[in-house]
């Protein structure tokens, strides 16, 4: 058994500030859960999701044991049972349709390097099918890239330099709190922090300047926002390519066109180019709701460009944010099967892309994923769950994917295992976990489990070669330590040589007669991943409407009513929010059952088009 005594961790959600954590251990159980003073962005706090594993690591949802669907219900059996089940129905599977026959799904539930071994098991078999695009910021990186030709890695402490703060779609009292502490610092050494939104929210109301527009509106407000910086500035003299066209694009976009788009008044709009001008250095820091759209890319470039042309980039405290690139820690060679073809399906239309493959899917296993909730036209995954001859889901609580399948696993969770490193994508810091907890009785780590089935495939164990190599990352050149089980790694910064203009300025397509459908991250969710989701079903989900649209369709609050479009429908709850524009619909993107609703659409890059969904809102029928 761990012995009792504190253990230096990290938070391995898919969260930006991956806390540093300190656990105390006692009889084998989690018993308390804080912040390390040492990590420069944790500074002792973590917020309440953290918090929650000290009572959900042994709560009423976590699975005990697997359980296997039988006549229509799930019953527990034993584990050499469920792993030769899941092996024999791989097997079947790959013999009858070959390898893409096997779909190896892996999700975000945490951001542990280590993960990627688990990989080898579709590789071994041939590639099998796995997923590809995103549900979540690939799009927001492709934008930032066009600029120089490179993501980067930049210290999320530039704030502290900067004189004006403007976050556009980005809600960090929610979603980053730890940045939140570092804007406070920069407000009390005189800053001035400004937030556009398509809603009221906690960051908003701690903000000195807000406004809230219309969703879509942010393309032409930031076309806007160049124009008048061309007027103010003129061609910059940094180097640059394709000024000429993109001016003359952005020139035609006026303050009546900004304020029709927007729904801003003459005075806020007035009051937000100021902001954005007239104290320098600016800082931008973009949020993940904006790039979901087919014009995210796009639309987060001319952000870019709009810190180019103020003269922002480059200089302490100046310049545009979105997300770190990836690093490249591990090797190039690891957990990899050279030559295996793997069949790819997309993310973002995964339900269709299963439904639709040949050959086709008869044997799938999810692992820190629950597509049935988390991906667009989630109607088509359940559909495919429906029909597929075998599925096996491991998790460490019940979520709707698990509910559909025919086996269900359950697994450690980061907590319970060590040896891992997490690298955040906020911030520059690589951590490593440690165990601070045993798990309970009859639950088993999630690569241990993987690995087993593929010894009963008769592949050969590269998962405990490679696991041991994952100590390999702390060697590498780029980090420095930072403290025990803690490294920075070192600055890639992306503001270098010649800057690309936007050579092509989007159409905004507007559905007429439909509301607008925002799905936003909230509080207590982690991208579609709640802890306490089981619990949280019971309830109808609440969806926030403008009291204008309540007026102008006799809406009351707490009233039930459908939200419908061609791929499903969704009762849900009436709050009135007078802070959202009139023809739009907002709810958590945790909620179970939201993503019935959201598009599959693609972006020409292949990512998640979430926030270009429309719905139409009728009251309940009695």
């Amino acid at each position: 058994m761990l012995a009792d005594g504190n253990y230096l961790s990290v938070c391995a959600y898919d969260c930006p500030d991956s806390c540093g954590m300190v656990a105390t251990c006692r009889e084998g159980q989690l018993v308390e859960l804080e912040g390390r003073n040492d990590n420069p962005y944790t500074r002792g706090f973590i917020c309440h999701k953290g918090r929650r594993w000290v009572r959900d690591l042994r709560g009423q949802d976590r699975l005990m044991s697997p359980l296997a669907r039988r006549n229509g219900k799930f019953v527990p059996i034993g584990w050499d049972e469920a792993l030769d089940m899941t092996a024999q129905a791989i097997r079947s599977a790959t013999l009858r349709h070959g390898h893409q026959s096997f779909l190896f799904y892996e999700g975000s539930g945490n951001l542990l390097m280590g993960n990627s071994v688990q990989r080898l098991l579709p590789l071994m078999l041939g590639g099998g099918t796995m997923a590809t695009g995103s549900l979540c910021g690939s799009e927001g990186k492709v934008g930032l890239a066009r600029s120089y030709g490179t993501i980067g890695r930049d210290k999320p402490l530039a704030a502290l330099d900067s004189k004006s703060i403007l976050l556009w779609g980005r809600n960090p009292a929610e979603n980053s709190v730890h940045f939140l502490a570092i804007l406070h610092d920069a407000r009390r050494t005189g800053a001035r922090l400004g937030t556009i939104d398509v809603r009221a929210t906690p960051t908003t109301a701690a903000s000195d300047s807000a406004w809230v527009v219309r969703p879509g509106s942010d393309l032409t407000l930031a076309l806007y926002l160049c124009h008048e910086a061309i007027n103010l500035r003129g061609e910059p003299e940094a180097p640059h390519e394709g000024y000429d066209v993109f001016s003359q694009a952005c020139l035609l976009v006026s303050a009546e066109d900004a304020q029709e788009a927007t729904g801003l008044s003459a005075a806020a709009l007035h009051a937000l180019v100021g902001f954005a001008l007239d104290q320098p250095p600016l800082s931008i820091w973009t949020g993940y709701g904006l790039q979901r759209t087919r014009w995210g890319a796009d639309l987060i470039h001319i952000i870019d460009t709009l810190g180019f042309l103020l003269g922002n980039h480059g200089i302490l405290g100046g310049g545009v944010w979105f997300d770190q690139g990836d690093d490249d820690l591990l090797p190039d060679d690891f957990a990899t099967v050279p030559g295996a073809p793997t069949r790819f399906v997309l993310r973002p239309s995964l339900g269709a892309s299963l439904l639709e493959a040949d050959p086709p899917i008869e044997a799938a296993m999810f692992v820190r994923g629950n597509p049935a909730s988390q991906c667009p036209d989630a109607g088509k995954v359940l559909q495919f769950l429906k029909q597929c001859p075998f599925s096996v889901c491991l998790d460490w609580h019940m979520s709707a994917t698990a509910r559909a399948c025919t086996l269900v696993l359950p697994t450690t969770v980061f907590l319970e295992r060590g040896n891992d490193y997490v690298m955040s994508y906020f911030h520059d810091l690589l951590q490593k976990t440690n165990k601070a907890a045993e798990p309970p009785d009859g639950v088993r780590d999630e690569l241990d489990t993987v690995r087993e089935v593929a010894l009963r495939l008769g592949l050969p164990d590269r998962f405990t070669t490679e696991r041991t190599r994952l100590v390999d990352v702390e060697n590498d050149p780029r980090l420095t330590p930072a403290g025990p089980g803690m490294w920075r790694l070192k600055d890639a910064p992306r503001i270098q040589n010649t800057f690309h203009f936007p050579s092509v300025v989007p159409d905004v397509a507007v559905q007429t007669g439909m509301l607008h459908f925002i799905t936003v991250h909230v509080r207590d969710y982690i991208n579609g991943i709640d802890p306490g989701q089981a619990r949280a079903r019971v309830l109808p989900p609440v969806v926030s409407v403008s009291t204008q649209l309540a007026h102008e369709r006799c809406l009351i609050e707490g009233q039930k009513v459908t939200l419908r479009n061609t791929l499903g429908s969704l009762d849900v709850r009436i709050h009135l929010d007078k802070s959202i524009a009139a023809q739009t619909v907002v709810l958590p993107q945790g909620v179970e059952g939201v993503n019935l609703l959201v598009t599959p659409g693609l972006t020409p890059n292949g990512n998640s088009c979430i926030n270009d969904s429309w719905v139409l809102l009728e009251p309940v029928q009695q």
